[in-house]
C-alpha cells in the first residue's frame, strides 16, 4: 500500500504550525474534534482559516485544505479513490473543514502530531472510534518542541507520485523545500529505486535525471558520472553529507532511503569534494526504522543467470517508539547478458536511531562487497581516425581470467542537540576502509575505423582509508522585521591510500571480434603495494538565510575557507611532492515567492578543485597553485500544483584549465571551459493513474581558451547538446493492482576530439515494464518486470575523457517482494 502526503505551499503556514504546536494538542483531544477518540476535554481556541473549496473529489478536496489550512495530511493512496467532498466555504476551525470534507465517506482523521493529520477508515465498535495503524512513508517528523533544525529522525515528505521528496538536504543549509532552495536540487525516493530495480545510486540517476549520464560502461566494476556535462567519480558522493565514506566502485542500493543530487557547483554547501567535481554532488541518505513495523523480503533475477535476495527489517522500541533499528542484508550472484561476465554481490547494513526531545542520535555500519568476472571497459580512440559503429552490446573484450574484489566497510554516527528551540547543535563522525584487488585491461585503444585495438592486462591492488567529520551550529533569530536563519559548520576529510601494480605486454584485439588469451602472460614490471597518496580537505563555512514578510523574499549569503593538503610517495615511502594551500569561495542565493506555488530563485556558487601541477617541460614546473574556483550564475523558477511540480532553470559555469603559453612556456590556470544550460524537469502525478518524472537539459558547452588557441570555439569533449529523460507510470483501469511502466532516454550528438572531427551520433533507448500488487494469504505482494534497452540497439556515448563507452545489451529485471 502506498501512502500520501498533502503539504501545504506557505512558508507562513509552515512557522505557524510550529507556533501552534500546543494549541493544536489540545484542540486534537476536543470533543469538537469531530472523528477523533477524546480521552479528556480540553477547550482551547481552535485556529480559523478561510477555505474555498469545491465539490470535487476528496483527495483533491484535502490538497486544497492542506494548502489553505496550513496542515500536513497523510493517507493511504487507495483510501480516497471513489470518494468525494461537498464544497467547503467560508472561515472556519481547520478540524470542521475537514470533518466536513469527510462527512459520509466513511473516514475518520485523527492529529498525528503537532500540524499533521492522518486520514483513515473509521470502525465503529459500539460508539467508540478504533483508529487503525497508518503506515506513511518516509520519517517521523520532529516531536512537537524539538527544534525546527532537526534532520535526524526526518525527511522532507515524497511529492505526489512517491518518486521525487519535496525536498532534499541542501548541504549545510539542512533540508529544504525544493521552492525554498535557491539551487536546483532533487531527491529520488527508495520507492522510486525499488520500483526502477536499480542496482547502483549511479544507474537509478542515469536513467531517471536529465542532467546527468553515466561516464562508465554499464558492465563495469565502477561507476563515475556526469552531471551538467562535468565528470563527477563515484567516491565523491557524500553518505548522510559527508564525503568520504561510500565505496570507491559502486554505490548498492540496499541501504538508500533518499538520492539528493545537487546540479551545479556546491562548494559552500557541502564543501570540497575529494576531487574537486564540478557539475554536482550526490548525497546519500540511509534507511531509518519507520513507526510501522516492516519485514520486507525480495526475490531477484536478472537476465541471463542472476540471481539474489534482499531482506529489509525496521522495528522501533522504547517509549513513544525513541530507538529504532533498520537492518538491510542482500546477496546476489551469477552472468550477466554480457558475454564472459559474472559478478557477485554481498551487502549487509544496520541504521540505528534515538528520538529524544532535546538530543536526536543516529548511526550506520555498511558493509559491501563486490566480485566482477570480465567487467567490460570502453574504449579510446586514436585521434584523426573515423570511429568504427558501436558493437555489439553483449561483446566484451574482457579475457576470462580478468576479475576485480572490492570491499567497503563504513561506520558513521551523527548528534544532534536542542540548546534551545532555536538553536541546534550538530556534529558528524565516519570512517571507512576500502580495499581491492583486480585483474584487468584498462580499456582498449581504437586504432582505425575497422575496429581494430590495442590491449593489454594489469594486477592492480589497493586500499583506502577515510576519516571524515563536521560539527556546527544552526539558529533562528530575528532583527526587526528580518528572520534569519543562521549556521555556522567546520568539515574535514582525512584520506590515506596504498597502490601496487604488475603491468603485462600489450596485445592486438578488436572491438567485433575480440582476442581470447589463456593467461596475461610474463609481466612487464612490478611494483609492489606501498604507500601511495594522503589528503586532508579542511574548511569553515558560515551561510544566513534572512527572510521577510513571512518568506516572500529569502537571500541566502555565505563563505568558506577551504585548506587542501596533499603528499604524494614514492616506492621508497619518502614524499616526492607536497601542496598546501587554501582558497575562500563566497555564494549569493536569492528566492522570490510571489506566490505560493510559485517560487523564482537566482544563485552564484562556487567549486574548488585542487591546484593542478605544471609539466615538467615549462617553464615553472616546481609552482604550486591554490585551489582554482568553478563560477556559476543560475537563475530559474520553480512551480508546485499541488500533485504536479517542474522546474526551469537556466545556468553557465565557468571552469579553468591548464594550459602552457606558446612563446613564454609558462604554465598557467588561464583555460577555460564554459558550460552553458537549460534544464526542465517535472515529476508527479498528472491524473489518478498516471505519474510522471522526467526532463530535458539542453547543453552549449565551448572550449574558450586553449593551448595555443587552437580549439577554441570548438565543442568540449564528453558534452551532448541535448539530454532527455521520461519515465511514467499507469495504474491500469482493467487490471486493478496492475501498473504498466516505461521510460525513454535520449541522448544527442557528442564530440569525442577536442578538434570536433571525432564524433559519436545521438541514440534513444526504450525501457518497458510492469509491476502487480496482490494480496497473498493477508500479506501484500509487489511483482516487478522490466527490460532495458527494449530494442537491443547498439550506441556509442562518451564522456569528458574521450571514452567511449558501449550500451547497455538489452536485459531482464524480475523481482517479488512480500511485506510481512
Amino acid at each position: 500500500m502506498n501512502d500520501r502526503v498533502f503539504t501545504p505551499k506557505g512558508g507562513k503556514r509552515l512557522r505557524n504550525t510550529l507556533a501552534l504546536s500546543t494549541v493544536l494538542s489540545a484542540l486534537a483531544l476536543s470533543p469538537s474534534a469531530k472523528g477523533q477518540s477524546a480521552p479528556e476535554a480540553v477547550q482551547t481556541p481552535s485556529p480559523v482559516a478561510s477555505f474555498n473549496v469545491p465539490a470535487q473529489d476528496l483527495d483533491s478536496a484535502l490538497t486544497s485544505i492542506a494548502d489553505q489550512g496550513g496542515i500536513h495530511i497523510f493517507f493511504p493512496s487507495d483510501l480516497l479513490a471513489g470518494r468525494r467532498s461537498p464544497a467547503i466555504s467560508g472561515r472556519m476551525p481547520v478540524e470542521q473543514a475537514l470533518s466536513r470534507a469527510l462527512t459520509g465517506t466513511g473516514l475518520s482523521w485523527r492529529y498525528r502530531e503537532a500540524g499533521t493529520v492522518v486520514v483513515e477508515k473509521r470502525l465503529d465498535t459500539g460508539g467508540a472510534i478504533q483508529l487503525g495503524a497508518v503506515q506513511v512513508q518516509g520519517q517521523d517528523a520532529p516531536r512537537a518542541g524539538t527544534s525546527s533544525h532537526a534532520e535526524i529522525g526526518t525527511l522532507p515528505p515524497a511529492y505526489a507520485g512517491n518518486q521525487v521528496a519535496r525536498g532534499a538536504k541542501a548541504g549545510l543549509l539542512g533540508n529544504r523545500d525544493y521552492l525554498d532552495t535557491p539551487f536546483s536540487i532533487t531527491s529520488y525516493t527508495e520507492k522510486l529505486i525499488r520500483d526502477e530495480q536499480s542496482t547502483s545510486i549511479a544507474e537509478l540517476l542515469t536513467t531517471t535525471d536529465a542532467s546527468v549520464r553515466a561516464a562508465i560502461d554499464s558492465g563495469n566494476r565502477y561507476d563515475a558520472l556526469t552531471i551538467r556535462g562535468f565528470r563527477v567519480e563515484n567516491d565523491e558522493m557524500a553518505l548522510n553529507g559527508l564525503y568520504g565514506l561510500v565505496p570507491d566502485y559502486r554505490v548498492g542500493p540496499d541501504p538508500v532511503e533518499r538520492i539528493d543530487i545537487l546540479k551545479g557547483p556546491g562548494a559552500l554547501l557541502n564543501g570540497m569534494p575529494p576531487w574537486g567535481s564540478v557539475g554536482g554532488s550526490v548525497n546519500v541518505v540511509t534507511k531509518r526504522a519507520e513507526d510501522t513495523p516492516l519485514t520486507r523480503l525480495t526475490a531477484e533475477y536478472m537476465s541471463k543467470s542472476w540471481f539474489g535476495g534482499h531482506a529489509d527489517v525496521g522495528r522501533r522500541f522504547g517509549a513513544d517508539g525513541a530507538f529504532g533499528v533498520r537492518i538491510n542484508a542482500a546477496y546476489r550472484d551469477g552472468g550477466t547478458t554480457i558475454d564472459e561476465q559474472s559478478r557477485r554481490n554481498t551487502a549487509l547494513s544496520a541504521g540505528f536511531d534515538y528520538r529524544g526531545d532535546r538530543l536526536r542520535l543516529s548511526a550506520d555500519v555498511i558493509y559491501q562487497g563486490d566480485h566482477f568476472v570480465a567487467a567490460s571497459r570502453g574504449y579510446t580512440p586514436v585521434s584523426g581516425i573515423a570511429l568504427p559503429t558501436a558493437p555489439d552490446p553483449r561483446i566484451n573484450l574482457a579475457q576470462a581470467f580478468d576479475y576485480a574484489n572490492s570491499r567497503s566497510l563504513t561506520a558513521m554516527g551523527r548528534a544532534e542537540f536542542d540548546l534551545a528551540p532555536d538553536v541546534t547543535l550538530f556534529a558528524a563522525l565516519g570512517g571507512n576502509h576500502f580495499g581491492y584487488d583486480k585483474r584487468e585491461a584498462p580499456g582498449a585503444t581504437i586504432t582505425d575505423a575497422r575496429g581494430d585495438a590495442t590491449s593489454t592486462s594489469k594486477y592492480q591492488q589497493g586500499l583506502s582509508h577515510a576519516l571524515s567529520a563536521e560539527a556546527g551550529v544552526r539558529a533562528k533569530l530575528s532583527t526587526g522585521p528580518i528572520a534569519h536563519q543562521l549556521v555556522v559548520s567546520g568539515n574535514v576529510l582525512r584520506q590515506t591510500t596504498w597502490f601496487g601494480q604488475t603491468t603485462y605486454a600489450n596485445y592486438a584485439t578488436n572491438i567485433y571480434v575480440p582476442t581470447r588469451l589463456t593467461g596475461p602472460g610474463t609481466p612487464t614490471s612490478v611494483s609492489p603495494q606501498t604507500k601511495d597518496s594522503g589528503q586532508t580537505l579542511s574548511g569553515i563555512a558560515v551561510a544566513d538565510t534572512l527572510s521577510v514578510s513571512d518568506g516572500l523574499v529569502q537571500l541566502t549569503l555565505g563563505l568558506r575557507r577551504q585548506q587542501v593538503e596533499t603528499s604524494n610517495y614514492g616506492s621508497s615511502g619518502a614524499v616526492t611532492a607536497r601542496y598546501d594551500r587554501g582558497a575562500t569561495t563566497p555564494s549569493a542565493a536569492l528566492v522570490v515567492r510571489p506566490a505560493q506555488h510559485l517560487s523564482l530563485y537566482a544563485n552564484y556558487i562556487e567549486a574548488l578543485t585542487p591546484g593542478a601541477s605544471p609539466p615538467a617541460d615549462s617553464a615553472n614546473p616546481n609552482q604550486v597553485f591554490a585551489p582554482y574556483r568553478s563560477k556559476q550564475v543560475e537563475l530559474g523558477t520553480k512551480l508546485d500544483l499541488g500533485r504536479f511540480g517542474a522546474t526551469l532553470g537556466l545556468f553557465q559555469i565557468d571552469q579553468p584549465s591548464g594550459i602552457v603559453d606558446a612563446v613564454t612556456k609558462i604554465y598557467s590556470l588561464n583555460g577555460q571551459q564554459r558550460n552553458r544550460g537549460l534544464e526542465l524537469s517535472g515529476f508527479g502525478e498528472l491524473g489518478r493513474q498516471v505519474r510522471i518524472v522526467g526532463g530535458v537539459t539542453l547543453l552549449d558547452a565551448k572550449q574558450r581558451r586553449t593551448q595555443g588557441g587552437l580549439t577554441d570555439g570548438k565543442n568540449a569533449i564528453g558534452v551532448p547538446s541535448v539530454q532527455a529523460n521520461l519515465g511514467a507510470e499507469w495504474d491500469t483501469p482493467f487490471i486493478p493492482g496492475f501498473t504498466l511502466t516505461g521510460r525513454v532516454i535520449h541522448t544527442g550528438r557528442t564530440y569525442v576530439s577536442a578538434d570536433n572531427l571525432q564524433r559519436v551520433p545521438d541514440w534513444t533507448r526504450f525501457d518497458l515494464g510492469g509491476r502487480y500488487k496482490v494480496d497473498v494469504a493477508h500479506r501484500p505482494v509487489t511483482l516487478r518486470a522490466n527490460v532495458t534497452n527494449l530494442f537491443n540497439r547498439s550506441y556509442w556515448w562518451a564522456n569528458p575523457s574521450g571514452y567511449l563507452i558501449s550500451g547497455m545489451p538489452r536485459t531482464f529485471w524480475l523481482s517479488a517482494s512480500v511485506d510481512f
